[in-house]
């Protein structure tokens, strides 16, 4: 697949997606991994005696994607409708008669174009985890900067109970850091070279199978399966799976980030700078564009995750129809992921906190969002049941009377006589019942800060 062709390369929403990423799936690039693959192969194949020396050194001299006529090799394809045969004929020819005869000893074309896709993945890998270690580094700063921020914390969209700014994104960069370690781990099982030929059975070899493939395995710093039939990539579905709930999880953050920059919330606003337009006929708008080209980025990576269970569901030992699906997804959704996480980075490094506007939207119910607070300790003289039944009614007084909250407790509590230790007023400040939120966000932290951990 070429990455610059489609969305990927219009020049409305080429910017969406990140360059390196494009780039690694390039068609070059795709050539230039089967390349590095059949090098492999015949590096190793020489070196357990199967085909000449000169000949592995002539093959690895010219495995340059360079000195191939891609349009030659699209032709070729179109003719023979087979992905790999007319690149291996230009190679042969490339390399020579003597030499290019050895060329794909005992390999089949799956072999390499499965193995091929695996040397771009992990390189796809690899940006992608530069990204992630950069929006953990952002998403810690912004943690430990308003770690004490206070704010409403919101179920089912309404008030629940106050928390931090801070806590609340220290969730998120718990989330990020556990896919972190999960696509980590996966890769062992991901990053796998096949080289069992036509069926998985390394008929072809010479009795040298097993030793070709963990050679090669070892040349390119990839796993070696115990049996390699062509049908079973349930390592690699898993891989793709992550990135889908990776995306998930970014889908998430930048849906947070959306709702709390709408006008009438206002505690949070994605960077903005002179130039930027969010309307051609609202000179005032200013979009989460950032935050919006992020969730729509992740909704398309996570639709094709129902085409990962499909071709994971192979027939018999082989089967071109599923291969295929896999070898179309794995550059959409390395672009897509690495994309999103791009994007995430540029938001969460450019995002603006309103402190005051949290603190007015806190205040906003008079006290309401305390309700808990004042319940669970007026339970401790009347009970939980009596306790909730009187400040529920207050709450409704509240609503129906436009009084304070403390007042409407205190008329419904009038025929009651009140501890003096009740103290209302301290139980209405929204700063003294944050529970252990900001702790919650120390602890985290120290997963990303050194220093952090070692004084603990």
């Amino acid at each position: 697949m070429n990455a610059g062709t489609g969305m990927f390369n219009t020049i409305f929403i080429c910017n969406w997606f990140n360059r390196e990423a494009k780039e690694i799936w390039s068609d070059l690039n795709m050539l230039q991994s089967w390349l590095d693959v059949e090098a492999a192969l015949a590096s190793v194949q020489a070196e357990l005696g199967m085909i000449p020396v000169d000949a592995a050194l002539v093959i690895a001299q010219k495995a340059d994607a360079s000195l191939f006529d891609l349009n030659e090799i699209a032709e070729g394809v179109k003719a023979t409708m087979h992905p790999l045969v007319p690149f291996l004929s230009q190679f042969e020819a490339i390399c020579g008669k003597e030499a290019g005869a050895y060329i794909h000893w005992g390999a089949t074309s799956q072999n390499i174009i499965d193995a091929g896709g695996v040397l771009q993945l992990r390189k796809s890998h690899e940006l992608m985890m530069k990204g992630l270690d950069a929006v953990l580094e952002q998403l810690a700063a912004l943690a430990d900067k308003t770690k004490d921020m206070p704010q409403a914390g919101r179920t089912h969209g309404q008030h629940a109970l106050p928390i931090t700014f801070g806590f609340k994104v220290a969730a998120w960069h718990e989330e990020v850091r556990h896919h972190r370690e999960r696509l980590t781990q996966a890769t062992r099982d991901a990053f796998v070279i096949c080289m069992g030929g036509a069926v998985g059975t390394f008929a072809s070899m010479e009795g040298k199978g097993r030793a070709v493939q963990d050679l090669m395995a070892q040349a390119l710093g990839l796993s070696s399966p115990v049996v390699p039939v062509r049908t079973s990539c349930d390592g690699l579905s898993t891989y793709v799976c992550l990135l889908g709930l990776m995306g998930a999880t970014f889908e998430k953050i930048a849906q947070e980030i959306i709702f709390l920059q709408r006008t009438e919330i206002d505690e949070a606003q994605e960077g903005f700078h002179y130039g930027k337009i969010g309307s051609s006929t609202m000179p005032q708008k200013r979009n989460p564009q950032l935050a919006m080209i992020i969730v729509g980025i992740a909704q398309m990576l996570r639709s094709r995750m129902g085409l990962v269970g499909m071709s994971t569901v192979r027939m018999n030992e082989g089967h071109m129809s599923q291969e295929l699906i896999m070898s179309l997804l794995l550059p959409e959704v390395s672009i897509f992921t690495i994309s999103i996480v791009e994007k995430m980075e540029q938001l969460i490094g450019g995002l603006k906190v309103n402190a005051d506007r949290m603190l007015d939207n806190l205040n906003a119910t008079g006290g309401l969002i305390l309700s808990e607070s004042v319940m669970l300790e007026l339970a401790r003289y009347i009970g939980r049941p009596a306790a909730h039944h009187a400040i529920y009614n207050a709450t409704l007084t509240c609503v129906a009377r436009g009084i304070s909250f403390e007042k409407a407790i205190r008329d419904e509590l009038a025929g009651q006589q009140l501890p003096d230790e009740l103290d209302l007023k301290s139980l209405l400040v929204p700063q003294s019942y944050l529970g252990e939120a900001q702790d919650c966000v120390e602890r985290e932290l120290r997963y990303s800060t050194p220093e952090r951990s070692s004084t603990t």
